[in-house]
C-alpha cells in the first residue's frame, strides 16, 4: 500500500500568536482514558472498498473486523471474524466459518452475506476500488465486473456463518488478501442509505466507532459497544489531531500533550537516541517497505531505458540513509530483504556519476535534461528530494521539486500523462513478492498501482505464470527471474528499505507495531500519569 511521510514544517509559532484555535473541546466523561495521537494531513478515507494508503488503514481496521487478521506485532494469519477455515489442497476453494457474537456497531449481527457484499463492492467498477485485481480470480468475478451477473457466483454463502470461496486459477496466498480491509464485512443497508458519504458515516464490527471527524482538524473514535472481545478495547475514546507537523508532534510530545509519535522528526533522532530516558520509550521497526523514484515509462525521457539506468546511477543513496540518521538500508531491487522471496544477490545500482554521463551520452542527451520531481509536501522528504535534485544536477539533470499534498499527489502519478517522475513508496499488504512486482508493476495495474506505466513482456510473462504456482520454491524463483528483469529496465530509482522508529509516552501501555500493518489500537491503555 502506498505510504506517506508526515510533514516537518514547524507552525508552533503561528498556535502561539493565535493564528489557529482548533477544534471546540472534546466532551468526554471526566477522567476517560484518551489515546492522544496526530497527523499531518486529513485521513483521506473510512471507506474500505477506498482506503489504499497506510493513514486510511490505521482507522479503517479500528472500525471494521475481517475474516482474518495479522498478529499485533507478527505477521502470521490469526482468526478475527473466522473462528476456523480451511483451504481445499489445489488452493482453489477456501471455506471460512465465521464467530457467531459478532455485531456491527449499530447492533446488527455479521453474517456471511456482509462479507460477501464488501467483495462485491470492491469488485464494482462503480466504487473505482483500487483493491479489485485481487480478487478478480474468484468464480464469476469477471461477470460481475462486466454486469453480467448480480453476484459474484464464485462467493458462496449457504448459511449465515458460512462463506466460500472458489478460485477460477490457484492461489495459495488468498488467505492473506481476506486480511485486507478490503476484504471488511460492510452492512449493504448503511451503504444504500449514505451512497458515497458512507466514508462520513461507516459502520463496521471493529473495536472502535467514529465519534466524529473534523476535516483538517480532528478525527474522534470510541468503543463499539458490541465489539466480540469481551473487555476490549481498553481506551475510551482516540483523538487524533489533523493537520500537525512533525515538529509541531514533537512539540506536542515533549509537552505530554501527544501519547504516541510515529515519525521523529531527523533534527531529533540524535538526541532522542543519545538520551537513555527517551530512548527506552522508543519502538523499532524494520518494515516490509520500499522507497523509490518512479520514473513514467510512457513519458519522454524516461520512455529510454538508458536514461532510467542513468538517473538510477546519479543517486547516491548512501547519502539519503544519512540524511535519516541512518534509519534505513540501501535498496537493491524492488523486494524489500523481509519479504519472503527477496535475493540477496540483486546488486542494483550504486552511485556511479561516471556511468551515468555515459548513458546520458549514448541516448544522446550529454547535455542533459529537465524534468518535474513530484513529492509528498513534507519537509523530509522535500530534504530527501533536494539531496537528490544536486545528485542530478551533477550529471546536468536538472530535476524541479513539485511538492503537493497526498491526495493530489497520488491522483498525478496514476494518470499517464501528468506526473514523469515522483518519489514514494509501498509496504506489503500482503507477504509474498506478487504484492510488490504483481501489484506495482504489471500492465493490468496501469493507472491503479502501476505508477511507472511500466511494461515488458517477458517480465509479464513470469509473473503471471508465478502468481498461478503453488509451490512455493517454483513461485519464488519466478518472481526472482521477473525482478531481475524489472531492475535491468530501472522503471524505479531504488532508494532505501525504511526502518521506523516510534516514540510513546511512559504510561502508554500494550502499543505493538506490526511489520506490514498500522498500529491496532483496541488492546491499548494508559497507566495514571496526570
Amino acid at each position: 500500500m502506498k505510504t506517506a511521510l508526515l510533514g516537518l514544517v514547524f507552525c508552533a509559532i503561528a498556535i502561539a500568536a493565535g493564528c489557529h484555535h482548533g477544534p471546540p473541546p472534546l466532551q468526554l466523561p471526566p477522567g476517560a482514558m484518551v489515546l492522544h495521537i496526530a497527523d499531518a494531513d486529513d485521513i483521506p478515507t473510512l471507506d474500505p472498498a477506498a482506503g489504499y494508503d497506510t493513514v486510511s488503514w490505521t482507522f479503517e481496521q479500528a472500525i471494521f473486523d475481517m475474516l482474518l487478521r495479522y498478529g499485533d506485532d507478527n505477521i502470521d494469519l490469526e482468526p478475527d471474524l473466522a473462528t476456523s477455515w480451511e483451504a481445499a489442497p489445489e488452493a482453489k476453494t477456501f471455506t471460512f466459518h465465521l464467530r457467531h457474537d459478532a455485531r456491527f456497531s449499530n447492533g446488527r449481527s455479521v453474517t456471511s452475506a456482509d462479507f460477501r457484499f464488501g467483495l462485491e463492492r470492491v469488485l464494482n467498477p462503480a466504487t473505482n476500488s483500487r483493491g479489485m485485481e485481487y480478487y478478480r480470480r474468484i468464480v464469476g468475478a469477471e461477470d460481475f465486473i462486466a454486469h453480467r451477473t448480480q453476484h459474484v457466483a464464485g462467493i458462496e454463502t449457504p448459511d449465515d456463518w458460512t462463506i466460500i470461496f472458489h478460485l477460477a486459477e490457484p492461489d495459495p496466498i488468498f488467505p492473506h488478501k481476506l486480511a485486507m480491509p478490503f476484504a471488511s464485512a460492510v452492512p449493504r443497508e448503511q451503504v444504500e442509505k449514505w451512497g458515497e458519504d458512507f466514508s462520513r458515516h461507516p459502520i463496521g464490527s471493529g473495536a472502535f466507532v467514529l465519534k466524529q471527524w473534523l476535516g483538517g482538524e480532528r478525527l474522534v473514535l470510541v468503543p463499539n459497544p458490541y465489539y466480540f472481545q469481551k473487555g476490549l478495547p481498553r481506551l475510551d475514546a482516540i483523538v487524533d489531531s489533523l493537520g500537525a507537523s512533525a515538529e509541531l508532534q514533537w512539540f506536542r510530545y515533549e509537552a505530554g500533550d501527544l501519547d504516541v509519535v510515529t515519525e521523529i522528526p531527523p533534527a531529533e533522532f540524535p538526541y532522542v537516541m543519545k538520551t537513555p530516558a527517551l530512548r527506552d520509550l522508543t519502538l523499532k521497526k524494520t518494515t516490509v517497505t520500499t522507497r523509490y523514484l518512479g520514473m513514467n515509462c510512457q513519458m519522454w525521457p524516461f520512455t529510454d531505458v538508458r536514461v532510467r539506468q542513468a538517473t538510477s546511477y546519479a543517486i547516491d543513496r548512501h547519502k539519503l540513509i544519512a540524511l535519516l540518521n541512518g534509519r534505513g538500508i540501501v535498496a537493491r531491487g524492488v523486494l524489500p530483504p523481509n519479504l519472503p522471496g527477496y535475493d540477496s544477490a540483486i546488486t542494483g545500482y550504486d552511485h556511479d556519476p561516471k556511468k551515468a554521463r555515459a548513458l546520458l551520452e549514448q541516448a544522446g542527451l550529454a547535455g542533459g535534461f529537465s524534468f518535474d520531481l513530484w513529492m509528498r509536501a513534507d519537509q523530509t522528504l522535500l530534504m530527501l528530494g533536494q539531496s537528490v535534485q544536486q545528485d542530478l544536477a551533477e550529471v546536468g539533470i536538472k530535476a524541479r521539486l513539485k511538492p503537493v499534498a497526498w491526495g493530489p499527489f497520488l491522483e498525478a502519478i496514476r494518470d499517464p500523462h501528468a506526473a514523469q517522475a515522483f518519489m514514494t513508496g509501498w509496504e506489503a499488504d500482503f507477504p509474498d513478492p506478487e504484492n510488490f512486482l504483481d501489484a506495482l508493476l504489471s500492465r493490468g495495474e496501469w493507472g491503479s498501482n502501476n505508477d511507472s506505466f511500466y511494461y515488458n513482456p517477458e517480465f509479464q510473462r513470469l509473473i503471471d505464470k508465478a502468481k498461478d504456482e503453488t509451490d512455493l520454491r517454483t513461485r519464488y524463483a519466478l518472481y526472482d527471474q521477473a525482478e531481475k528483469i524489472a531492475v535491468a529496465d530501472a522503471p524505479w530509482v531504488f532508494l532505501y528499505y525504511p526502518v521506523t522508529y516510534v516514540i510513546r509516552q511512559p504510561w502508554v501501555r500494550d502499543y505493538e507495531i506490526n511489520p506490514m500493518r498500522p498500529t491496532r489500537f483496541e488492546r491499548v491503555w494508559l497507566a495514571p500519569h496526570r
